[in-house]
């Protein structure tokens, strides 16, 4: 994960941190229940901590953002800075990592 920058349309190799930013996230994975009655083989949510990297130049424009339900995106700086009322317009600039 660490060995590009997060933008796909970069790709700009990692060779030291002390350019660009680096982000960390913990995503926790929770699988839903067949039924409601506990079963000895259920999982049990599990917590992983990932790293992701912008080269200083993408990270003058962009951001990351871990959402739950979308996953990673990288977000532009400006649009970091709308409400959420505008949520809809301002997630143009939404790309998929």
């Amino acid at each position: 994960m660490l060995a590009n920058c997060a933008n796909e349309s970069c790709n700009r190799q990692l060779h030291s941190f002390t350019e660009g930013r680096l982000f960390q996230f913990e995503v926790v994975s929770i699988s839903l229940a067949a039924s409601e009655t506990p079963a000895p083989f259920d999982e049990k949510p599990k917590r992983e901590t990932v790293h992701f990297w912008l080269c200083g130049r993408c990270a003058a424009s962009f951001t990351l953002v871990l959402e739950p339900a979308r996953g990673l995106k990288l977000v532009s700086v400006s649009d970091e800075n709308c409400r959420p009322a505008e949520s809809s317009e301002c997630s143009s600039n939404l790309m998929q990592s």
